[in-house]
């Protein structure tokens, strides 16, 4: 039986040999084909997806970076150059009919990039496939206190005393400046950015609109307007609850002089009327630095809702869709105080009670002396380390005020 199945092989084996019909080379060749086709096409379709994931990646950091220039220079066209500078220089180099478009959307609170493009196929050219398309849509938007899609208020607190004359006020309007223009951002429908600001000097400057509602007592003396205030005589001069009688602040007396005469500004979303209050600052008067840290709290503080009554109210401290924000800017000692402890004994019990409400607090100052009572007021007062900034030069100044407040408003990517 083994003899006769061997024999039978083996006559199946001579036919095949002796076949000249051509079937085993067709089948052979169309073997080939498909192998080589399976074969390139996984080649061309990793050329692919590696094009597609550069493009990605050079969309994304394009739009990144444009959206970090529009939101310090509200420039659409530096913004557009750099997202192309940026793309050119990463995008893959084995695409073709690349078509792309960089546009500033959503009033101003997101950068959309769009490209469309192909990867050339050899292999699956074969198929009738001779191309693949790439199209890469990126989307940089505007989001707030590490993506979470908050509202903001911030106050800022900035010394405008004699020391700060000259160069230095100057530095610092730039500075202020250029925060807002980063904070407040064009479309506030869904999320707001608000922005108050305090300065200060020897006093507060409150202005005639509050400053019978915190003193109980009208505007005295004659001439030029006198409507600075020192602190509370009571422990509420450490916390921010409201003014009532018997816990008003102390007016200046009228035979003196009112010091600084720039006012404070509540919270407000107007660019044009923030910046040129900024630029309204002058210097004057010795360092109240106490006043200027409450006035700071005041500014954001819901308590003080019935004062500001004509301005956005702030939130509430336990409305987790807002983020409350100071920040306490000094070029010196606190050496002005009126009652009670020094002045910068009582602003860094102000800054602890201040963070207790869920505050975070940054800290700027300007050519402190390392390890003297200003710079261990402004480290103490400061949420951390990190919210700490100790400059020595106008541009480090507007260096430290940029890094703040793109911590504030971060970017995402949005595909």
């Amino acid at each position: 039986m083994l003899i006769k199945n061997a024999r039978t092989a083996q006559g199946i084996i001579a036919r095949f040999r002796d076949d000249r019909s051509g079937a085993i080379a067709i089948i052979f060749a169309f073997t080939v084909f498909i192998l080589l086709a399976i074969v390139g096409g996984a080649v061309d379709y990793g050329r692919w997806l590696t094009a597609k994931t550069k493009q990605q990646n050079a969309m994304d950091a394009a739009v990144l970076a444009a959206g970090r220039v529009y939101q310090i220079s509200n420039n659409t066209t530096q913004s557009i150059a750099t997202a192309i500078e940026y793309y050119e220089k990463m995008k893959s180099l084995i695409v073709s009919n690349d078509t792309t478009n960089f546009a500033v959307v959503d009033n101003g609170g997101a950068m959309l990039a769009t490209s469309s493009a192909i990867v050339n196929t050899p292999f699956l050219g074969f198929a009738g496939i001779s191309s693949l398309p790439v199209n890469i849509t990126s989307k940089a938007i505007m989001t707030v206190a590490g993506n979470n899609d908050k509202s903001i208020e911030v106050s800022l607190m900035l010394d405008v005393t004699g020391s700060m004359g000259g160069s230095k006020i100057a530095d610092l309007k730039v500075a202020a400046k250029d925060f807002i223009d980063i904070v407040v951002w064009a479309d506030q429908s869904e999320h707001y950015s608000r922005i108050a600001i305090a300065p200060f000097s020897e006093h507060v400057n409150v202005g005639t609109e509050y400053f019978q509602k915190v003193t109980g007592q009208s505007p005295s003396g004659s001439g030029t307007e006198r409507t600075c205030v020192r602190e509370r005589q009571t422990y509420d001069r450490y916390t921010d609850a409201a003014p009532v009688p018997g816990n008003y602040f102390d007016k200046y007396p009228s035979w003196g002089t009112c010091r600084p005469q720039s006012k404070i500004l509540p919270l407000s979303s107007d660019k044009y009327m923030l910046k040129s209050h900024i630029d309204s600052l002058g210097a004057e008067g010795r360092t109240a630095g106490h006043l200027g840290t409450a006035w700071a709290w005041y500014l954001i503080s819901p308590n003080w809702n019935s004062v500001f009554s004509g301005s956005p109210a702030p939130a509430s401290y336990s409305n987790s869709h807002v983020e409350k924000i100071a920040v306490l800017m000094t070029d010196g000692e606190y050496n002005q105080q009126y009652s009670g402890a020094s002045s910068a004994t009582q602003a860094r019990q102000i800054c602890t009670n201040m963070k207790a409400t869920g505050l975070t607090v940054y800290t700027v100052g300007f050519q402190l002396s390392t390890g003297g009572e200003a710079y261990q007021t402004m480290q103490q007062c400061a949420t951390s380390s990190s919210h700490f900034f100790n400059t020595t030069t106008g541009d480090e100044l507007r260096q430290a005020f940029r890094e703040i407040a793109l911590q504030l408003v971060t970017l995402r990517l949005s595909h």
